[in-house]
């Protein structure tokens, strides 16, 4: 800082009127120096203080003029940092200018960090005759940074030690960051991974819809999720699941994405796995219903000939009303009305077989369970009459439609009123269907027979897979049944009669 004159080019003013001027430059600059937003000192070249601001003042709680023709550094430098004063004196005593970050203490004996910025004050002629210094309190600034050093470290740590693979980007979409396990994962370095480098690693099939699920998330500022192939570092390509959320600065301001990836490769293998035995269950499924129609082959017949035989009947009846010399036109339209309602019944229980039949998914529409149970009774009647075997229904008229899959209920019934019938082939007995309300609202069905019984301990083993005690039989339609309950939110179980016979039950819930 150099004191000098200003020329100017003006008409000199009078004496009085330069005396004027220059009292108002100096309350000018005298507001200016009180007023400055920062500690302001003016100190002689041996560091006395001549002058302090308002700020000053109120950083270090002296009043003015207890610091006057006080060393400054005597005043506010803590002992340990004043040895390092004469380093600062010289360079400003060469002209130099210090600029420093320090820690000063104030009168209450509190330390105070500060950005210290001193110059000197010189003559036009060069000589110093003063220094000036400015003192900025930066203790929350020190803070802060400290705060957030240690966040960050904090979250370093938590990422490198964290179970899944972590990465960021900045504002222009491109990764700057990949946690420990990320790069543990690739065999790679951090140089090689950002920018545009993680998609070296990324299976060609599947970089595309990388690019296609992150670039409109990325822009629209909202979260998404993805799966694709990661080549890990023993270049074995993994699926992962990757998920990306935007991130804001304190202020508010977008400041990229963070996202994290972890390993699905054995999940996904597991559910594929899953899959494959669903598939199985199913197949099996099918052939247990299929089985279950050669079994009743006999009954179908005897089932579906009733009909036909009726309709022929009816049919030549008609003939015969029509080709009368008076042909009987009422008479003729009764029993081809007949002949309808036959080839109807005859059609409705060929629905039923085929459906049995039929390799289909699962499908869950409402269903009445009594007319389920009706159906079956249709299809499995013939067998019990050949068995002199009645079959006897209790069934509630005010259940409700459920939504479940009518074919596995079907086979679900089929299969335990067929164990039934079997159980009583040698003893003429009765079998009862009943289907009943719950005190806790679910719809219980049961079948309930009269034949040979359970042993006690076997109740839960009989619907293990492939545990049978039929000679032909496969094992697998109890099990199957059982699953198809469970399926449905039920549960199925068998239990001994007091006298003869056994009971199997099966519940499922009132809204499907």
């Amino acid at each position: 800082m150099t004191l000098a004159r200003s020329e100017r080019h003006e008409t000199p003013a009078q004496p009085d009127e330069r005396v004027e001027q220059q009292q108002k430059q100096a309350f000018r600059l005298a507001d200016l120096f009180e007023q400055a937003p920062e500690a302001a000192v003016v100190l002689r070249t041996d560091g006395r203080i001549v002058r302090v601001n308002n700020e000053f003042t109120r950083m270090f709680g002296y009043e003015a003029e207890e610091v006057l023709h006080r060393r400054i550094d005597d005043l506010i430098a803590p002992e340990a940092l004043v040895e390092g004063a004469p380093e600062y004196a010289d360079a400003l005593r060469h002209g130099g200018r210090v600029e420093v970050e320090t820690v000063r203490r104030r009168k209450d004996g509190r330390d105070a960090r500060v950005s210290i910025v001193a110059v000197p004050v010189t003559t036009a002629s060069g000589e110093q005759i003063a220094n000036y210094a400015i003192y900025r309190d930066i203790t929350e600034q020190k803070r802060a940074e400290e705060r957030l050093r240690e966040s960050e470290a904090r979250f370093q740590e938590m990422a490198d030690t964290a179970p899944v693979l972590i990465w960021m980007t900045g504002t222009d979409a491109l990764c700057n960051y990949f946690n420990r396990p990320w790069l543990e994962f690739t065999g790679r370095s951090m140089e090689q991974e950002v920018g545009t480098g993680w998609t070296e690693g990324v299976h060609p099939e599947d970089l595309q819809g990388c690019f296609d699920c992150f670039l409109p998330a990325f822009h629209a500022r909202k979260p998404f999720r993805m799966k694709y192939r990661l080549r890990r570092a023993d270049g074995e390509y993994r699926w992962v699941m990757e998920s990306g959320i935007p991130r804001y600065t304190g202020a508010g301001e977008f400041a990229g994405y963070i996202g994290s990836n972890i390993d699905i490769t054995d999940l996904k293998r597991a559910e594929e796995e899953r899959e494959r035995l669903r598939q199985l269950e199913a197949d099996l499924a099918h052939i247990n219903r299929v089985s279950m129609m050669g079994e009743l082959a006999a009954s179908l017949a005897h089932e579906i000939k009733q009909p036909i035989t009726a309709a022929i009947t009816n049919a030549k009846a008609c003939l015969r009303w029509l080709r009368r010399d008076a042909p009987d036109i009422a008479e003729a339209c009764a029993a081809a009305s007949r002949m309808v309602n036959d080839g109807t019944r005859a059609a409705d229980i060929l629905d039923r077989v085929r459906s049995l039949y039929t390799r289909h998914t699962t499908q869950r529409e409402l269903v009445d369970v009594n007319d389920i149970i009706r159906e079956m009774i249709v299809l499995l009647r013939d067998k019990a009459d050949r068995n002199s075997i009645s079959i006897r229904t209790e069934l509630d008229a005010g259940l409700a439609a459920i939504t479940a899959d009518r074919v596995q209920l079907q086979q679900v019934l089929m299969n335990l009123m067929l164990n039934g019938l079997e159980a009583m082939t040698d003893t003429r007995g009765e079998l009862t269907v009943t289907s009943k309300r719950t005190a806790d609202g679910q719809l219980l069905i049961a079948v309930i027979d009269s034949g040979i019984g359970i042993a006690p301990d076997r109740t839960d083993l009989i619907f293990e897979a492939f545990f049978t005690t039929k000679p032909q039989g496969t094992g697998m339609g109890l099990s199957i049944s059982r699953k198809i309950v469970e399926s449905h939110g039920g549960r199925l179980w068998a239990s001994t009669n007091p006298g003869r016979g056994a009971t199997f039950q099966f519940t499922l819930p009132s809204g499907g």
